[in-house]
């Protein structure tokens, strides 16, 4: 299985670009292991009364922070410029990444059953199917950027911030299903400054199918929105960083801007 430069996201692709669905697929079938980048917000269930005439506002509702939430997203940083047509919002359980994401961890076995979404398994938190989300992919010459942004509310950001993969998942080995395998290694990813309220960073090795390749992530809390930005490509691992930082400086400024 050969590792792609494409975004994960693979919403709303028009007729004729069958080519870049499939691309996007093969990425997310890498990476779907280590991490779910579609991040998730995390509300608690509303319920309605038996009549169901509640049960209807929580998703417009959801829908509408979706929206919000996608106009936020940065237009471009530097050199790096959205791909709208690779973008996505809407409810989390809904997205197309997700459902994808969601078949691969189904069709794979890993030699260490645990480290499944090792860098993101605060995603199984209470309330992450229902959540309104916005993933946003972009164009760089060196490598691909996706930016993902939730809402939720501070007590749960802090605590999916503060969730770490087990210890054991610095290194495993995935097959896939048909007979392909990918080695994984997650590492944190030392001296990058803080970005909103807290953040934490990290990045992933991935070898397959005899090539190799890097992703450098990193999730932060700005007040209630909680938000990821991933780079993956071959480039070199500082010029990944530097733009790791400034992207998601550029993201928390935007929102700061469209969201208040």
């Amino acid at each position: 299985m050969l590792l792609r430069l494409y975004s994960t996201t693979s919403a709303r692709i028009p007729t004729g670009q069958s080519t870049h669905r499939k691309a996007r697929r093969n990425f997310v079938r890498s990476l779907a292991l280590p991490m779910t980048l579609s991040l998730t917000v995390l509300l608690g269930a509303c319920g309605g009364d038996e009549d169901g005439q509640t049960d209807e506002q929580p998703v417009v509702s959801n829908a509408e922070a979706a929206t919000a939430l996608h106009e936020a997203q940065p237009l471009h940083v530097r050199d790096v410029t959205l791909i709208s047509d690779g973008s996505e919002s809407g409810i989390y359980s809904e997205l197309v990444t997700v459902r994808y994401s969601d078949e691969v961890r189904a069709s794979t076995e890993l030699d260490k059953p645990e480290c499944l979404d090792a860098s993101n398994q605060w995603g199984d938190l209470e309330g992450v199917r229902e959540a309104p989300a916005s993933v946003a992919s972009y164009e760089w010459s060196q490598g691909a950027v996706t930016h993902m942004l939730v809402r939720v509310d501070e007590a749960t950001a802090a605590e999916a911030l503060s969730t770490e993969p087990p210890e054991s998942c610095t290194e495993y080995t995935a097959t896939h299903e048909d007979g392909s395998s990918s080695a994984y290694g997650v590492s944190d990813l030392d001296g990058v400054p803080r970005i909103g309220d807290e953040s934490r960073a990290f990045t992933i090795e991935v070898e397959s199918g005899g090539e190799r390749s890097r992703m450098v992530s990193l999730m932060y809390r700005n007040g209630d929105l909680v938000g990821t930005t991933s780079i993956l490509g071959t480039g070199e691992a500082a010029d990944y960083e530097e733009m790791l930082v400034e992207f998601s400086e550029a993201a928390v400024e935007r929102q700061r801007q469209m969201l208040g």
